[in-house]
């Protein structure tokens, strides 16, 4: 197991994997390697599952500042054990850079955030760490003007402005970013799947 786990950060790093040094000590290899990067995507009904992470952001970020925990310094064991993984809860929500909604929609609400507490905890999350945090709402008009489910847009349109009011406040590190896709076009379930392909991540 440790030996595949070293050929994979071989591959990833770009070393050979007859490059003794790096096989014996992957750890050393890691060390000056950039903080890991985790960019999370909802599409359609998965906005879910991103609300409920960016709502444990939140959570863990307020938790954190309670107990006097340095949420801008990623868990060491990246290094010691030589993973390019997240060892721990804590590890995953504070690699966290990118939220992605793709798309998303139900036929109920809540497939947004509403809520302002939320949003205002992620701004001093942002705030008292050296990071940037990107959130981006991708859509078509499949989900945005659906006059049957017009509480879809009327929830994207909430959260969008919770988080540029927030914004307002972190120095440009917390980066609201929305795109309509296939504006103009007669709603379809096609250009709902074509969004996969369409969506721009920068």
């Amino acid at each position: 197991m440790t030996h595949c786990i070293s050929e994979i950060q071989n591959k990833i790093l770009g070393f050979s994997s007859k490059d003794s040094s790096v096989n014996q000590h992957p750890a050393a290899s890691l060390s000056s390697y950039s903080p890991l990067r985790t960019i999370i995507l909802g599409f359609s009904k998965g906005g879910v599952v991103v609300n409920q992470l960016v709502t444990e952001l939140s959570c863990w970020a307020s938790e954190s500042m309670k107990t006097s925990i340095d949420v801008s310094r990623p868990n060491p064991s990246h290094v010691t054990h030589g993973l390019l993984v997240p060892t721990s809860t804590s590890d995953v929500l504070s690699s966290i850079s990118e939220f992605h909604y793709v798309d998303v929609g139900l036929n109920c609400a809540g497939a947004y955030i509403t809520d302002h507490a939320v949003i205002k905890e992620i701004a001093n999350y942002v705030l008292r760490t050296d990071k940037n945090l990107h959130f981006a709402l991708h859509g078509t008009p499949r989900q945005w003007s659906d006059p049957n489910r017009s509480w879809i847009w009327k929830e994207k349109d909430i959260m969008f402005q919770l988080l540029r009011d927030e914004a307002q406040r972190c120095e440009g590190r917390l980066l609201p970013y929305e795109k309509k896709y296939f504006d103009g076009i007669p709603r379809s379930l096609l250009m709902h799947f074509e969004i996969l392909e369409a969506m721009e991540i920068s």
